[in-house]
């Protein structure tokens, strides 16, 4: 994780230099100088300001996750508890009031599937317990998304790297062929292209880092909505239960 942040900081500095060079540079007086990290960076050229960018994102979504990716998402002990009066005195409205205020995955789907029961008081068993999955799936979903945005930067981040060495690359080829080349056109060629292929190290260090990170996202999304099926299941029963009874004694 350190490492990471110290790579993200590295290609954000480097950005200015980046768009700085507007001649080619050469490679065998490029490679002569010492080879700090914000020089090899800059020496990447511009398509380091788009890694510089994915590394940001990927951070910024790695911190977002770790904040809301967790158990008080989905519900609490405090949450059961209190709803616990409102079905044994079998009062929607107040369990309706209440759930209201609460962000808890299992309470927005207990929200939605009491509105439906309120619109449809003659809803069958089956269409209350539909309502309710498809409040879970959309739930469901949401977590998941949030993990594939990390996903998303993890695959991106490497053909962006690659894409900076092939260009990296031609630019050496390039300057080889040119009339005015030197003889030393082996020492030429071999500093260009390790100057490229610094930008597929980059790549590679952001887009290894946000998959690691997506890998463990991913286990805690199936923990959580393992939570919310559970909880809702019995949660959506206690509704069933609840609406049949009050169809009896109307």
């Amino acid at each position: 994780m350190k490492q990471f942040f110290l790579t993200s900081g590295s290609l954000l500095v480097a950005m200015l230099p980046a768009l700085a060079q507007t001649s080619p540079t050469d490679p065998v007086t490029e490679m002569s100088k010492d080879a700090t990290v914000l020089s090899m960076v800059a020496s990447a050229g511009w398509v380091m300001i788009p890694l510089a960018l994915a590394s940001i994102v990927a951070v910024t979504l790695i911190i977002y996750c770790f904040f809301t990716l967790t158990e008080k998402s989905i519900t609490t002990p405090d949450l059961l508890e209190r709803m616990e009066p409102f079905f044994e005195n079998e009062d929607l409205d107040g369990l309706a009031a209440y759930v209201a205020e609460r962000p808890q995955a299992t309470a927005r789907l207990v929200d939605r599937t009491l509105k439906f029961i309120e619109r449809h008081p003659d809803a069958t068993p089956e269409s209350i317990q539909a309502v309710a999955e498809t409040e879970g799936n959309r739930i469901a979903a949401s977590l998941n998304q949030r993990a594939l945005f990390i996903m998303d930067v993890g695959v991106i981040s490497p053909m962006l790297g690659l894409f900076g060495t092939v260009v990296g690359i031609l630019n050496s080829f390039g300057h080889i062929a040119a009339p005015e080349a030197t003889p030393m056109r082996t020492m030429m060629l071999a500093g260009g292209v390790s100057q490229a292929l610094i930008s597929t190290v980059a790549g590679l260090t952001v887009g290894i880092t946000a998959m690691a990170f997506y890998a463990y996202f991913r286990g805690r999304v199936g923990h959580l909505i393992s939570i919310l099926e559970s909880e809702g299941t019995l949660l959506t029963q206690e509704l069933i239960l609840l609406s049949k009874r009050h169809r009896v004694t109307r």
